[in-house]
Order: C-alpha cells, then structure tokens, then sequence
C-alpha cells in the first residue's frame, strides 16, 4: 500500500508541474515565447543602413552599416531587379523591411525599397537596386567595381546614385630616349684624312 501511495503522489506531482509548465507556456511564458518566435523576423526585418564611405580608389561611395560596398547592377530595369537564383547569391540583396536609414552623406530623400519576385523587400537608392558582393570580405574591398557577370556590369554607387566607373588605367611613364653611344672608330680618317685612321697632324703622304 505504501509503494502504492508513492506511485500515485509521484504521478500526481509530475502531473502538476506538467500542468504549471503548460500554464507558464499560455501565460506570460507563452508572451516570450511568442517573441523569441517572433525574434529572427525582426532580426531579419531591420532597416537598412545607407552611409558614406572614402574609399581610396572610387572616392565617396554608399556603404552598407558594416562598411561594405554597395553596387548597382547594370542589367536592372528601372527598380526592378534582374538579379535572382544564383545571381542573387553572388550578389546578395541590401535587406530593407521599411525605409533604409541614410548616414553621413547619404541623401535621404533618395533612398526606398522594392518588392523583389521572392516577396521580400530590397533597398534602392535613386532607383537602383542595392546589392553587396560576396568577394568583399572587409570594409575598403570593391572587388566587384567594374565586373561583367549574369548578363550585366556591378558598379559603386556616389552619394549622388550614379555608378561610379572604374578609374582609368595610369598611363605609362614616358621611357627617357637612349643616348647614342660614342662610336670608337675614328671618324674622318682620323682628322688627317688619310686611309690610316690614325688622326693626327698631316703625315705627307698625300692622303693615303
């Protein structure tokens, strides 16, 4: 009887805190829950960051809130992007879930966003689609300026949302012309004229 007593006020035990658990879940427990489900839709779902950066080789371009470089893709028409599948993976898209927050230079009233085919929004600034490059790996990199790949070319973009061309080619330093080297056959039959080349004072012999 006594073990059978123990069971049954185990049973019951478990019973009440499977049942305090289950009321933790639905009650202030299940609010937390609820916004831990919720959580990586608004990690997910942030603003974009849109600031300034000099870099060394383009001058002022857009930048995204880890510094790294924001491009426009050529083959774009309009604000819609060409850019999916694999494209995309190469190029990710600038994540926006509402109006991208401008920094430094970066001109507010150019920023937006678009519906991309996938649903999910997509930063633009003057109209271009915004994309980063999966080659840059820190902040300075634009390993995809000027690059030609999935039918269209990646450009940085200026502050003022124009694709900012690669620099031209240094041109090459002009090469100093070779002196003429002094030729070590004495010119003029060696000042005497005569056939010996000897040069010196005119030896009488009449020129030969």
């Amino acid at each position: 009887m006594t073990f059978t007593r123990s069971m049954t006020f185990l049973a019951g035990a478990a019973a009440v805190l499977l049942a305090t658990l289950v009321l933790a879940g639905c009650g202030s427990g299940g609010g937390s829950a609820s916004a831990q489900a919720a959580a990586p839709k608004r990690a997910h779902g942030k603003p974009a960051t849109i600031g300034v950066a000099n870099n060394l080789k383009l001058g002022e371009i857009l930048v995204d809130s880890q510094d790294r470089t924001l491009y426009l893709f050529q083959k774009d028409s309009g604000t819609t992007s060409s850019c999916t599948g694999a494209c995309a993976a190469a190029w990710p898209p600038l994540r926006s879930s509402g109006n991208p927050v401008v920094l430094g230079a970066a001109n507010a009233s150019l920023v937006g966003t678009i519906a991309r085919s996938d649903g999910k929004p997509q930063a633009t600034y003057n109209g271009h689609p915004l994309y980063r490059f999966v080659m840059d790996t820190k902040s300075g990199d634009t390993n995809g300026e000027g690059l030609t790949a999935f039918g269209g070319t990646w450009f940085a973009v200026s502050p003022a949302g124009d694709a900012i061309l690669p620099p031209a080619p240094a041109a090459p330093k002009p090469q100093p012309k070779p002196q003429p080297q002094p030729n070590p056959i004495p010119q003029g039959n060696g000042g005497d004229h005569d056939s010996d080349n000897n040069g010196g004072p005119d030896d009488g012999d009449g020129g030969v």
